[in-house]
């Protein structure tokens, strides 16, 4: 496992150019909130929001997550683990002023993305041609 590394994954270049080309900037692989051992993939520091996408199988997608048959109790306690992690990680982000936006690297559709660009805009007080 430790040659799986959690940064530079394809969904999230998707995200990050679909956000770049929407004008967004952003800073990436950060901590919102320093003392919280959690890095965010995609964080907007004036707008207190952070994005995070999650691999279907490392966070446990009710969708697509199947256990491996191989150690199964093991790797099912340890996706538990992770999806405890999460939650943990979201109520503290939250309690602190964060909005916490996670994704499944399966939502990344164009119009997920767009909707995205508008909580990010919204969040940050940018105002669109529809708003």
């Amino acid at each position: 496992m430790q040659a799986n590394v959690g940064r530079e994954t394809v969904p999230e270049q998707t995200v990050r150019q679909f956000l770049y080309r929407a004008g967004l900037r952003y800073r990436k692989d950060q901590r919102p909130i320093p003392c919280l051992h959690c890095a965010a993939d995609l964080v907007f520091p004036k707008a207190k929001l952070c994005i995070f996408i999650d691999g279907c199988f490392w966070h446990g997608c009710p969708i697509h997550f199947r256990a491996p048959a191989s150690n199964r109790a093991w790797w099912v306690e340890k996706i538990e683990a992770n999806r405890a992690r999460d939650l943990r990680n979201d109520q503290l982000l939250n309690e602190a002023g964060w909005q916490v936006v996670r994704l499944w690297e399966h939502e990344l559709s164009d119009q997920r993305l767009t909707q995205l660009v508008i909580i990010i805009r919204r969040r940050l007080g940018i105002r669109t041609k529809n708003s």
